[in-house]
């Protein structure tokens, strides 16, 4: 037999833990996650002002490399990707070693924060995330910058965290679902004062879903 007074205790206790939580700060997450420092840009600093200046020379060259080559693609949310070796070209070409990120165990995986790896010109690991935005939706609420827990989270070493941004826009081709993206302007983030919130989730796998206990109706069509 339930126990009604057990279960009614039980789902006020998960109600509350499953709040979401607002306003955590982004070094917190990654030290929490990472067990790894994110250290500050420091505007002051002679290494972190030549960094910006470098970082800002592979930026424009990047930038004529996607007016030169355009990525086509249908939907704005799959630019993003194709953004990546563009930017990792750029960085290689100012002479800073690049490569993407492994995990402590030596695992890399093409998804997940954060997508780029690279070394400045003091050997310093800088972490680089790479997003795209559209004038209409750069200041808008709607989520934009995820990180979820895993057990090959790609953050091993302490390190700047820092996010490029390329303002984009779309034209479309001709007699093709495809659109033409270019790059009109850009934002460099530094990660380190970020403040993030965190919502829970439920999910299920397609075995428990698709249990024979719950398929009402099957049949070829």
């Amino acid at each position: 037999m339930i126990n009604e007074e057990y279960v009614e205790k039980l789902e006020a206790a998960l109600a509350h833990v499953l709040q979401p939580l607002k306003g955590l700060p982004f070094t917190v997450v990654v030290r929490a996650l990472s067990n790894q420092i994110i250290f500050p840009i420091d505007r002051e600093s002679e290494d972190d002002r030549a960094l910006i200046g470098q970082l800002e020379k592979a930026i424009h060259a990047c930038a004529v490399e996607l007016r030169r080559q355009p990525i086509q693609r249908p939907r704005p949310n799959e630019v993003g990707n194709d953004i990546e070796p563009y930017v990792m070209r750029a960085l290689a070409g100012i002479g800073y070693k690049v490569q993407r990120p492994l995990s402590k165990g030596g695992k890399g995986k093409a998804t997940g924060y954060p997508d780029i790896l690279f070394y400045d010109a003091k050997d310093r690991p800088c972490y680089l995330e790479c997003k795209i935005y559209s004038d209409d939706t750069k200041d808008t609420s709607m989520r934009s910058f995820y990180l979820s827990p895993s057990d090959a989270f790609k953050v091993c070493m302490d390190a700047r965290h820092l996010l490029l941004s390329f303002e984009m826009v779309r034209t479309p081709i001709n007699n093709s679902n495809l659109s033409s993206f270019l790059p009109v302007a850009f934002k460099l983030v530094d990660l380190s004062a970020l403040d993030c919130d965190m919502k829970y989730e439920f999910n299920a796998d397609n075995r428990r879903l698709y249990s024979p206990k719950l398929v009402l109706l099957s049949g070829q069509c």
